[in-house]
């Protein structure tokens, strides 16, 4: 069964990154992505169940640097789900398939915006990029 949300909006509160120019040690690489509030949210004019979810993403490179980014997702869902996925969230319930999915939209948002940061930076991309080989 799909589940039924979709990303209607969203928008960047915070962007910044920075990168230690004399390290010479040993890289590191932790991320973190955390959903800081979620709560319904009524569109003007609009019958659609909504939820606005703020979240941050973090990618923290030790002594090298960091690349946070903070934004905020305005989803669509029916009635059920938002019910669901708002008690999920109350219940620190990160598990579901809905939960999961919009941790999902979240590192789709925030990893294209690291990316731009990463390459200005000069700071090691957080994630494998998919990448072609030939034929064996």
């Amino acid at each position: 069964m799909e589940i039924q949300i979709t990303l209607m909006s969203s928008r960047l509160t915070k962007v910044s990154g920075n990168r230690e120019m004399e390290f010479s040690g040993k890289i590191s690489m932790n991320q973190n992505i955390k959903i800081k509030s979620m709560e319904k949210f009524k569109p003007t004019n609009s019958k659609i169940e909504s939820i606005k979810a703020d979240y941050s993403f973090e990618i923290d490179y030790g002594e090298l640097g960091k690349v946070e980014i903070e934004g905020i997702l305005f989803l669509g869902t029916d009635s059920k789900t938002t019910k669901k996925i708002l008690e999920e969230y109350k219940n620190k319930n990160f598990q579901s398939a809905e939960q999961i999915k919009i941790m999902n939209m979240i590192i789709q948002k925030a990893s294209i915006r690291a990316f731009e940061i990463e390459e200005e930076l000069g700071l090691p991309i957080h994630i494998r990029l998919p990448e072609l080989a030939p034929k064996q």
